[in-house]
């Protein structure tokens, strides 16, 4: 009864169809070959051009094929019905890449227009108007239902839809959510995870802790880890992550734990005391009574005081830093501030140490740490690596007495060039399989025939794609958007995409990545800045001050906190509307972002594993290093912050005449937090030349890091 039904419905479709037997009619069939349609009802298809073709049994045929773009037109006769020569073509296209709707229009033009189509478009939201009558035809049960009745109303055309599914027990608000378990930093493997009321279709986290269940809005998910279970009713939300801890499981941010009271204390600022609970960042303060009585140096009266503080050579208090280190101003050391005025400061770019032995520990009165936005809130760029203020009990301070002395140089951190760099070239399974292609087109077959063997592999169409780069652009760029095609890409693969079509100069690619990122991911605050950087290079400007504005103010998210890319983001407005103001609406910009920051360069660093571990060696023109770990040891709270909230970028500026000269920087990989994970990490580096000025310049570079202990030059260009 029911194929009867279908049988009725393409009879009535197909005689809709007005053929002039004296005249072939003119065709035009839009076959969607992108990898969605892999799995595509051909039989379906078929029978309804079977029945088209009965009717309109003289007609000429234009068939495009398309993915990411049009790919093929061939002509086609269809004389007395007989379609078999188009049929035996249609049985042979192979699917790959993402899908584009965009330049069909300029192709199909009267007639009719058979678009064969699940609608899932993946790369923009374009919708052509066609010249002629359009049938959208779906013969698959996972379709974007909204893109093909836009597609038909738009064109005032029929939206013929081949699949049925009448299965009641389906449910049509069923959703893929997916996130990731934590134990404290690392992914927890093997956690259990299921929609309460349907346990039999239990699932456990894969080794990095990530899971993806079907459930449906209003569901109770549940994940269960020994004997700790937390239960989380489900919303429009798709992307959720989980954190394991000794004292409670954390979720989305919130601590499950037992309620306490806390008292209102108060916290040396830059700016005097405030409120902790309204500063928005952490403070570490001492008093006299913390103070040894035997302390006979200001070395003395802080060391082992503060976390993440450490004192220079001879435990020397001019040389502090203070982890982290956010900025290489080519000096790499924190500032001192005594009573509101900040003293010279040693330079660990030019060798000099300052003079601090006038400190009297015994007049102390409190010490405190300020790092990041609290240093820089007030003392800018002077605080950017880090701010120690003491108040003094008399707040007087005597200056030093006679000529500066010539204290013992740093001599740890001389660079030797002696850095054993990997210079192996990449070889996995795959890309050595390609390798024994003779040309261009022979390795592009034996990627169609082995790409199905690597569904969960994140780094395969990354690699591929810079596999075929070089020798055919194109083709590379088709391949990469495979990964928009997959129904639940990875974070990693997303952001790793983002990253590669950005080195490549390929923006409108690395826009449709962000976009995706950020439709899946909207409860990481990367996701935001990667829309708003891409529209910046993409030309879409407004749209870019738009996204850093609504970042900067919260209305982006207001459940998000996006403190942690808050420099980032600034850095950019500024740059922006000093650069392109008579191009912008800048009604909206607050007007702390609309002063001109100008750099001598200006470092972005840029990663797509969350779960990476890596330190990046800087080394002047002066030979000497800095390090900037991305370790859990190095610096836990820094980890948990970009867990917490979504993001993997840090920024440097490099100013001064001391910086002018050659710069390389090295990174040497440490692995994964996660035990057992082998997931590679792209680390990309953009330099900013003469950052903020009329002449300022950019280049990036871009290295894969996989194997523990690998040590590879970042990037290596000239300050000037």
């Amino acid at each position: 009864m029911k194929n009867t039904r279908m049988l009725l419905f393409l009879i009535m479709v197909a005689g809709s169809v007005m053929v002039n037997a004296q005249q072939p009619k003119k065709v035009n069939i839009c076959w969607d070959v992108s990898q969605s349609m892999d799995d595509r009802s051909l039989e379906k298809e078929f029978y309804f051009l079977d029945a088209y073709f009965k009717d309109a049994q003289e007609a000429n045929v234009t068939l495009l094929t398309f993915s990411n773009q049009v790919l093929s037109k061939d002509e086609f006769n269809v004389s007395g019905g007989d379609w078999h020569n188009l049929k035996d073509k249609l049985k042979n296209v192979e699917h790959d890449g993402g899908t584009f709707f965009g330049p069909l229009e300029d192709y199909a033009r009267g007639g009719d227009i058979l678009l064969f189509t699940d609608g899932k478009q993946t790369l923009g939201a374009t919708t052509p108007n066609f010249e002629g009558e359009l049938y959208v035809i779906n013969g698959k049960k996972d379709f974007d239902r909204a893109s093909l009745n836009l597609l038909a109303i738009v064109n005032n055309g029929n939206l013929v839809n081949l699949s049925e599914n009448r299965n009641l027990k389906n449910r049509s608000n069923v959703q893929v959510y997916s996130g990731s378990i934590y134990k404290g930093t690392t992914g927890l493997p093997n956690a259990q995870v299921y929609v309460k009321g349907n346990e039999s279709e239990l699932l456990k986290s894969d080794e990095s802790g990530g899971f993806k269940v079907k459930a449906a809005a209003g569901d109770t998910l549940v994940i269960s880890y020994g004997e700790k279970i937390k239960e989380q009713v489900l919303g429009d939300n798709l992307s959720i992550d989980f954190s394991f801890k000794d004292s409670g499981i954390q979720l989305d941010e919130v601590v499950v734990t037992d309620e306490a009271k806390v008292e209102t204390t108060q916290a040396t600022t830059a700016f005097g005391k405030e409120s902790k609970e309204k500063l928005g960042y952490a403070v570490q303060s001492i008093s006299d009574k913390e103070i040894s009585d035997i302390a006979t140096t200001g070395n003395n009266a802080i060391q082992g005081k503060f976390s993440g503080v450490k004192l220079g050579q001879n435990d020397d208090l001019s040389q502090i830093t203070m982890r982290p280190s956010n900025s290489i101003l080519g000096n790499n050391y924190g500032l001192i501030v005594i009573n509101g005025i900040p003293t010279e400061r040693s330079n660990s770019a030019t060798g000099y140490i300052a003079d601090t032995s006038f400190i009297d520990p015994q007049n102390i009165a409190e010490i405190t740490v300020l790092k990041g936005l609290a240093a820089t809130n007030r003392f800018g760029s002077m605080g950017a690596n880090g701010v120690l203020l003491i108040t003094t009990k008399t707040a007087q301070v005597a200056g030093p007495k006679g000529e500066r002395k010539d204290l013992a140089r740093l001599t740890n951190n001389i660079y030797d060039g002696k850095i054993k760099v990997s210079s192996k070239t990449l070889v996995t399974p795959y890309l050595k399989e390609l390798k024994k292609g003779k040309n261009v087109q022979e390795a592009y077959t034996l990627y169609l025939e082995q790409q199905g063997k690597y569904p969960d592999t994140p780094e395969y169409f990354l690699d591929v794609y810079s596999f075929f780069y070089n020798s055919n652009a194109e083709l590379a760029n088709r391949i990469l958007t495979n990964i928009l095609e997959k129904e639940l890409p990875s974070y990693n693969e997303l952001r790793g995409m983002y990253l590669k079509a950005s080195e490549y100069g390929n923006y409108e690619l690395a826009l449709s990545a962000a976009d995706r990122m950020l439709e899946m991911f909207p409860n990481k605050i990367q996701s935001y800045l990667d829309v708003a950087m891409a529209n910046k290079w993409a030309g879409n400007l407004q749209e870019a001050l738009n996204m850093f504005n609504n970042i900067v103010n919260g209305s982006a998210n207001v459940e998000l906190n996006f403190q942690g890319i808050e420099k980032v983001v600034g850095t950019e407005i500024r740059n922006l509307v000093n650069k392109k103001k008579n191009e912008l609406d800048t009604g909206k910009v607050d007007p702390k972002y609309t002063n001109n920051l100008t750099y001598n360069a200006r470092l972005f660093l840029d990663w797509n594993n969350t779960d990476a571990e890596f330190v990046v060696q800087m080394v002047n023109p002066q030979k000497r290093f800095f390090n900037w770990e991305h370790t859990e040891a190095g610096d836990r709270s820094r980890i948990i912050n970009e867990l917490q909230h979504g993001f993997s970028n840090e920024q440097f500026e490099i100013v001064g005449s001391e910086t002018v000269g050659d710069w390389i920087l090295n990174v040497t990989y440490l692995g994964n937090r996660t035990s057992g994970s082998k997931t590679p990490t792209f680390l990309k580096c953009t330099v900013e030349h003469n950052f903020g000025k009329p002449n300022q310049t950019s280049e990036e570079f871009m290295v894969r890091l996989q194997e523990p202990g690998d040590e590879q030059q970042l990037a290596k260009f000239t300050v000037q």
